[in-house]
This record gives C-alpha cells, sequence and structure tokens, in this order.
C-alpha cells in the first residue's frame, strides 16, 4: 500500500470519507462484540435503577424489555444507510436538514451525548473508592472521586487513539467480565430475596398515584434511552461487511444486550434499596454491599468495563465530529472531547439532572432518526448523491436554502413542539392525557415523520428534495 492510499484509509477509518467494501473489517460478532461491550456499560444499570423509582420490578422488566427491543427494530434501521452507503449517519443529514441545517442539530446533539459519558466517569470514580474501602477497610474522601473518574477518561483516550481494531479486541475481553459481574449481582439478589418477594416490591419514588401515568413516564424514558444512540449509530456500521451483519449486530447489542443490562440493574437497584434504605442506581454501591471477594472481583470488572466503554464513545463521537470539522485531525478531536468529559464529571450536572438529561436525547434523536429514515427509505428510496453528500456549493442537491432544508427543520420543530406540549421534562409529569397513549418522544417521533412524509409529497416540496434526482439523469 502506497502512502496516498494509507492516507486514504486512515481518513476512512479516523474521518469521514466513505468507506469502501475492501477496506471494511467487522463482521456480525465483532459488531456485536462492540456494541454489546457499549451495551453493558454501567449506565444502563442507572437506567435499570431510574425505572425501578418510579414502577415497580415486574412493571419494569416487561416496559424495559418490550419497549427497547421493540423500538430498536424500528430506530435500528438507520443502520443500514452506513452499512451500504459508508457514509456517517451524521454526513447522511445533510439530505435531511441541509449542510449548514445539520451543524445545529449537532452541536445540540453531541454535547448532550456526552453527558452518559460523564455518568461513566462517576460511577467509575465511586467504583475505584469502594474497590479501596473493600480491600483496605478504609474510606477516601468524596472530594476523591471525580479525580478517581479522571482516570477512565485518560486511559479511553490512550485506547481510543489506537483505532477500532484495538478497540474491539478489549472489546472482547471486557464482555466477559462484566457478563461475571451480572452473575454475582443475580446470585447477592437471590440470596437474600425469592423471586415472588422481588416481583412483590413496589416503585422506590413514584411520581403520581395513578399506575398508567408512572408506567408511560417509565416508558418515556426507555424510548429515549433507545435514543441515546443517535450520536454515533452511523460511526460502527461503515466498518461492517454486510447490511445484515451489521444491523443485527446492533440489534444484538443495542436492541437486546442493552434492555438486559437495565433489567439487571433494576433487580439490584431495587434489592439494595430495600436492604439498606437508601434508593441508589449506582451500581459501585449495590456491589460494595456484598463485601469480601466477589465483590472486589465485581469491582475489577466494572472498572474494566467503564474504560473500554469510555474508548467506543470517545472513537465513535469523535469520527461523527469530522462531519461538521472535517478540518480538524482525529487527534485533535478526541482532546477536545476528553477536556469536555472532564469538565462535566467535576461538576457533576448530569446526574443531578438525569431526567432532563434524558429528555435532551429524546426529543431530538427521536425525530432525528426517524425523519432520516422517511427520507431514506421512502422519499428517495435507498437512491442518494454521494458527490453531492461532500460538495458543499450552492449548485449541489443538499445545499437546499442558503444550506438549510426547510422541510427538515418544519418537521423537527413539529416534533419537538409535540413533545413538550404533552410532556414536562423538569418534573418529569404528563401535561396532557395524550402522553398516556404515546408519551412525549413517541409523539414527537410520529409526528416529525409524519410532517417531514406528507409534505414531502407537495410537488414543489419533492423537487425541492430531490435535486439529488435530477443531478444523475444530467
Amino acid at each position: 500500500m502506497n502512502k496516498n492510499e494509507q492516507s486514504a484509509n486512515q481518513e476512512a477509518v479516523f474521518g469521514i470519507i466513505p468507506m469502501i467494501s475492501r477496506e471494511r473489517t467487522h463482521g456480525f460478532w465483532a459488531i456485536a462484540a462492540v456494541t454489546i461491550v457499549y451495551s453493558m456499560a454501567p449506565w444502563c444499570f442507572t437506567q435499570g435503577g431510574a425505572i425501578i423509582s418510579v414502577i415497580g420490578l415486574k412493571a419494569a422488566l416487561t416496559n424495559t424489555l418490550g419497549v427497547i427491543v421493540l423500538f430498536s427494530i424500528i430506530y435500528l434501521l438507520a443502520v443500514i444507510i452506513p452499512a451500504r452507503e459508508g457514509i456517517d449517519t451524521w454526513i447522511y443529514q445533510r439530505a435531511c436538514f441541509g449542510y449548514k441545517g445539520i451543524v445545529v442539530i449537532w452541536f445540540v446533539a453531541i454535547f448532550a451525548t456526552w453527558g452518559w459519558e460523564a455518568i461513566l466517569t462517576g460511577i467509575h470514580g465511586t467504583s475505584i473508592s469502594a474497590l479501596y474501602t473493600i480491600a483496605t477497610g478504609n474510606v477516601l474522601p468524596d472530594s476523591w472521586i471525580p479525580w478517581l473518574g479522571a482516570t477512565c477518561v485518560i486511559v479511553g483516550f490512550i485506547i481510543a487513539l489506537m483505532g477500532p481494531n484495538v478497540i474491539t479486541k478489549v472489546s472482547y475481553i471486557v464482555i466477559p467480565g462484566i457478563i461475571i459481574a451480572c452473575i454475582v449481582l443475580f446470585v447477592f439478589v437471590f440470596k437474600n430475596y425469592s423471586w415472588s418477594e422481588l416481583m412483590s416490591m413496589e416503585a422506590v419514588a413514584p411520581i403520581s398515584d395513578n399506575f398508567r401515568e408512572n408506567y408511560m413516564v417509565a416508558t418515556e424514558w426507555n424510548l429515549a434511552f433507545v435514543c441515546a444512540w443517535y450520536t454515533v449509530i452511523g460511526v460502527i456500521p461503515r466498518l461492517g461487511k454486510t447490511e445484515r451483519g451489521s444491523y443485527w449486530g446492533f440489534m444484538t447489542g443495542f436492541g437486546v444486550v442493552y434492555a438486559l443490562i437495565a433489567c439487571v440493574g433494576a433487580f439490584g437497584a431495587l434489592a439494595v434499596s430495600d436492604m439498606t434504605g437508601v434508593y441508589s442506581n449506582d451500581p459501585s454501591i449495590w456491589f460494595s454491599e456484598m463485601g469480601g471477594g466477589l465483590a472486589i472481583l465485581s469491582m475489577i470488572c466494572l472498572i474494566c468495563s467503564n474504560i473500554s466503554i469510555m474508548a467506543v464513545a470517545m472513537y465513535s463521537l469523535s469520527v461523527s465530529t469530522k462531519a461538521v470539522l472535517p478540518n480538524w485531525s482525529y487527534r485533535k478531536i478526541l482532546i477536545a472531547w476528553s477536556i469536555w468529559v472532564l469538565f462535566l464529571n467535576f461538576t457533576g450536572v448530569v446526574m443531578n439532572y438525569y431526567s432532563v438529561f434524558l429528555s435532551v436525547i429524546g426529543f431530538i434523536g427521536g425525530p432525528t432518526v426517524i425523519i432520516i429514515l422517511v427520507d431514506y427509505f421512502l422519499i428517495r428510496k435507498q437512491r442518494i448523491s454521494i458527490r453531492d453528500m461532500f460538495e458543499q456549493e450552492a449548485k449541489n442537491a443538499y445545499y437546499y436554502t442558503k444550506g438549510f432544508n426547510v422541510l427538515g427543520y418544519v418537521a423537527l420543530l413539529a416534533g419537538t413542539v409535540a413533545y413538550f406540549l404533552v410532556y414536562d421534562p423538569i418534573n418529569a409529569v404528563a401535561r396532557m392525557e395524550i402522553f398516556n397513549f404515546t408519551t412525549g418522544t413517541g409523539l414527537s417521533c410520529l409526528v416529525a415523520g409524519l410532517v417531514y412524509g406528507f409534505g414531502a409529497m407537495i410537488p414543489s416540496v419533492k423537487t425541492y428534495l430531490l435535486r439529488d434526482m435530477e443531478a444523475k439523469k444530467n
């Protein structure tokens, strides 16, 4: 391979240029490994703990499994676009929102998404602190926890610099460790409680006296939880050798395992809260309650998982950032995001406003992905102009109106308005009765998709959108 070919390959792996078939390295198992390790992130435990705070365990299990798996079947269809075309979904969204339009959405979405990594650093810090306490009997001051959490960012940064192949190998090592930690937690829970006792446990802190409203709030949180993949959904599929392998690899990790780990979190949070009388959705707190060798083993597995997941996140989000900062090097972007997540880590703002954080992810990630699916599968019939995706001149197909796709923004705005009309994310309560049938994220997805789809049926608007087809004819 000559120098120019090496440079192009590097830009494909660490940048945004289309990845051609012979460059792709990940089959089903490799993609499943990366998505599974991401889905085993401690924030999945945190999500399960959040769900049982508003509904009982039996309802939490059916809600989490049903909502996450079923919604993922539709949501993850977006994986087909990068798997087929070799481009990140952030590049494809130029067709939906315009060259300049996508920058605005990116700014809000990707900055918010790093909140998951901030949760990760917090759990990493408490895990190391708890491990130290179990091993020595001494307690570290709380002021140490953010500094310990920062080590997750530093080591994750080093691994992310090495690229996706190294990250995948690390994932193969970490997955068994997380499985062991889950098994240990289950043994601990069922050693102290019977199945019937667990199923009879009620919510720790229900929002309302109305069960249906509590259930739909939990549904809203789980829908938003799936939407968390929005910013990184297009990175790993570009490495996939086949569309089928990419889709089912994602469904395995982001659809099924994601839901199962959240359910494990529900068991752990409810059992430990019942034992101690203090609610916590931090898995390091649950494992520390075990004491002894099993707790030490579980903590070590958790710590290794944190680092591996941080590496996956840093790689994925940094490559996605190239869509709006193409002239920045991968390394420079990686450094910039490391500084941002360190800032979030030391402020602790995300965990203090978890439900608000989820709402931001939901009302952006939900309707935008639905717009992508409607645009690609129904309007463009899976035909696009790769050249126009990258050439940002006014004459090109995806420039639209001064760089903005007006219909895309109207649809997204309509979905956002619908979201806030029916749901108050600050207090996590319904504003209108329809929320108890659709949720906020569900309604915003439906409204955005319908507005975009029906808008595209207007002849003049259809011509406005499909300039890429005219360009191909010429």
